[in-house]
């Protein structure tokens, strides 16, 4: 009989010999800084049946042999990984060690549903308001999109990108995100849809920016992901309680009114 699967809040270093049941939730190439046509890694979201989650990476001599075999949104058993501390400014999950593909890792394609299909971890907008500094790790946001600015171009090392900044809100909050490149064109598509109402819109793995003394978000090229309106029970529970915020607030004035209207009587 195998033995039993390994949990991912159980992982730690030196041990090689993990053994996971997992779901890819998100699985970008990362280019080389100097040549964008060259990858130089392949970074992957993994979570468990316990919705734990960690970041693991294929570095550029093993893209060719996992890339076609690590698919978003399957699940796979996987064993055999080096462990490494968690580094660095763009970090996808908050744990305190990622994983790095060997020569011996496996990755076989299994069946199950037990797997969350998605795992968003929100982070509310009055931790994020509260923010001094960039933070290391990429977040999901989720909010009704109040706001879309003009289109733009950015300069950055002698290459012209488009951008664009939206503003969500959510609890009478407000924050901005700035979307650069193929993630403009996104935007326009969806407003170029038709779509009247205010949609909610989910952003996976956003980079959080201090700037000028104000906290926003932004893209992270290849990774970031977004979704408007999606049909996610997340989204339902998020427009529930703005409605509850919404009657909450109109019995408050309707309370103050009768009071006002009492007391001038009296």
């Amino acid at each position: 009989m195998p033995p039993p699967f390994d949990s991912i809040s159980k992982i730690h270093p030196p041990r090689e010999a993990w053994r996971l049941k997992v779901r890819v939730l998100r699985t970008w190439i990362v280019p080389s800084f100097r040549n964008h046509e060259v990858a130089n890694s392949m970074e992957i979201v993994l979570v468990d049946g316990d919705s734990n989650k960690i970041q693991a990476t294929v570095k550029k001599q093993l893209i060719n042999r996992f890339k076609e075999s690590i698919i978003e949104g399957q699940t796979y058993r996987m064993s055999y990984f080096s462990v490494v501390p968690n580094q660095g400014n763009y970090r996808a999950a908050e744990h305190e060690f990622k994983l790095v593909f060997l020569n011996r890792t496996t990755v076989i394609p299994v069946p199950d549903d037990d797997i969350p299909k998605t795992c968003f971890s929100f982070c509310p907008f009055d931790e994020l308001l509260k923010m001094t500094e960039d933070y290391v790790y990429l977040v999901d946001v989720i909010g009704l999109l109040t706001s879309v600015g003009e289109e733009k171009e950015y300069v950055k090392d002698a290459k012209v990108m488009k951008m664009i900044v939206l503003e969500l809100s959510s609890k009478e909050l407000t924050i901005r995100c700035a979307l650069f490149g193929e993630y403009v064109d996104e935007v326009h598509r969806f407003l170029g849809s038709g779509y009247m109402e205010q949609p909610v819109v989910v952003i996976q793995l956003a980079k959080v920016k201090f700037f000028r003394g104000q906290v926003g978000l932004q893209n992270v090229m290849h990774a970031t992901r977004l979704f408007f309106n999606p049909d996610l029970c997340e989204v339902v529970d998020f427009k529930n309680r703005l409605l509850d915020a919404i009657l909450l607030n109109n019995m408050f004035s309707w309370f103050i009114f009768l009071v006002t209207v009492l007391t001038w009587l009296i």
